[in-house]
């Protein structure tokens, strides 16, 4: 059963979201959200810790625990997120634990006063995703950034060196000199070797990324995952 609940007024001029803490949920259903969400997530991360405890790497699915460095046991960690009051909560356990959360009387919420020290950052996020979305979506970059981040560059230097170029050095070379560059997106020039990046037909910088970012980007869809 949920009840609709308001932030005392003190408060109320913090700027915080109006929605913060706005609906109650009983000990029954948030324990059952919580169980579901710890028992979706083992499902999901089964396969990688059965490979680490191997001492195997998949080349893809691997990838999202190694570049966000996510770990199993934080993806496991239930949030309630900002709109819910949970109700009948034992001291010492999570959430009530956990920073950014406040118990009182039993009950826990999102702790406005932790989400306003990240204000900056939060708003900047939803300003780059809500400019990101409303760009018209570019697809013909081909996912060339992968290529260019590779060109030219000693075979020592290579990331990933275990798994090897499909058409080697000097094939991945020549599909990067015939097509024309143009990434948009800062976190994927960056890493372009120096002989590649004068091949852009773009300058991406951090500052600019609100302006720059289209939906169309590979990159652009994986920084929602970590947003």
């Amino acid at each position: 059963m949920e009840r609709t609940a308001q932030w005392p007024d003190s408060h109320a001029d913090t700027g915080a979201p109006r929605a913060f803490g706005a609906t109650r949920v009983t000990r029954p259903e948030w324990t059952g959200r919580q169980a579901a969400h710890e028992a979706r997530v083992d499902r999901l991360v089964a396969a990688h810790l059965e490979r680490r405890r191997r001492g195997e790497h998949h080349p893809v699915e691997d990838f999202l625990f190694t570049y966000y460095s996510f770990r199993p046991g934080a993806l496991r960690r239930w949030h309630p997120g900002p709109d819910l009051v949970l109700e009948d909560v034992d001291e010492g356990s999570p959430p009530a634990t956990r920073r950014g959360y406040v118990r009182d009387g039993g009950e826990v919420r999102l702790d406005p006063a932790y989400v306003e020290g990240r204000r900056e950052r939060i708003e900047w996020i939803r300003d780059l995703l809500t400019a990101t979305a409303n760009r018209p979506a570019s697809y013909g970059c081909l996912g060339l950034h992968e290529w260019a981040m590779v060109y030219r560059q000693p075979p020592e230097e290579v990331r990933h060196a275990a798994w090897p170029l499909r058409l080697g050095p000097e094939g991945t070379d020549a599909v990067v000199e015939s097509h024309r560059i143009r990434c948009s997106h800062f976190d994927a020039f960056r890493f372009f070797t120096d002989a590649a990046r004068p091949r852009n037909l773009l300058r991406p910088t951090r500052e600019d990324q609100p302006r720059t970012e289209q939906p169309g980007c590979l990159h652009a869809g994986m920084d929602i995952h970590t947003s």
